[in-house]
């Protein structure tokens, strides 16, 4: 064999080890998201705890996820003690106290030191603190409006705020105030079933601002209005719990 063949013959071998190693980096592992959304049958819809008036089984979704009981913080008076309870998957916090639905299928019916005893069509069961259990929890698609993204964000279904309004109208009445000594709407009654309870606002916050804008109590209907507007932002300045909030909520796109 002479040079110029060993050469070309090494030349081969090289370029077939290098092809058959990849350089490319695996890519990395996709992050647990939301469980998937699974239909509900009649049978449940019958034993819901808080049914939507006149609605459907196909108006409802149920998700069957892992649930984290934090801790409990308790109080002499009963209505105050409440318990910090995680959706895993999203890793979304919420305080919950006697009396409080998680979903439309489970209640809290008690709070100890052990954990949380809730309530449902099948029983009830206690969730341990610090223990992760696997909870099915049926949801309308109206309290999915806004779904909390950590600390004063959410993100709006514009389309869903759309239909809650057609169905409850705003359900909110404010008057104007002036406090600091800046003018505001007060929020004298808010609907539970409306717009801006879903929008996770309450009786008694303080309005102040709207995209930096005042408010006034007319203005109700145009703050809804931006908040089912697809691809729009609203920073709602309120005041609530002795301190000032900025509230963002970004509405979704079709």
């Amino acid at each position: 064999m002479t040079m110029k063949s060993l050469s070309v013959l090494l030349w081969g071998m090289a370029v077939v080890t290098l092809a058959g190693c990849s350089t490319e980096t695996p890519p990395p592992e996709r992050a647990a998201g939301e469980a998937p959304s699974m239909g509900v049958s009649e049978s449940e819809l019958s034993g819901l705890l808080a049914p939507e008036p006149g609605a459907a089984a196909a108006a409802y979704e149920a998700r069957t996820a892992r649930y984290r009981l934090f801790g409990v913080q308790l109080s002499p008076v009963r209505t105050e003690s409440f318990a910090t309870l995680a959706d895993t998957s999203t890793w979304e916090t919420r305080n919950l106290h006697v009396g409080e639905l998680l979903g439309r299928n489970l209640r809290v019916t008690a709070i100890t030191s052990a954990g949380i005893q809730l309530t449902g069509p099948e029983g009830s069961q206690l969730l341990p603190v610090g223990r992760e259990v696997s909870l099915r929890v049926i949801r309308h698609r109206f309290d999915t409006a806004a779904v909390h993204e950590g600390r004063l964000r959410w993100k709006v279904k514009g389309s869903v705020v759309s239909q809650l309004r057609g169905q409850y109208g705003l359900g909110a009445q404010a008057e104007t105030v002036t406090v600091f000594p800046q003018p505001a709407i007060r929020l004298t009654h808010v609907q539970e079933n409306g717009v801006f309870a879903r929008l996770g606002l309450h009786e008694g916050d303080l309005l102040f601002r709207m995209n930096g804008e005042p408010l006034s109590p007319d203005q109700l209907g145009a703050l809804a209005d931006r908040l089912s507007t697809p691809g729009g932002t609203v920073n709602l300045q309120v005041f609530r719990e002795a301190s000032f909030q900025t509230l963002t909520f970004t509405v979704d796109r079709p």
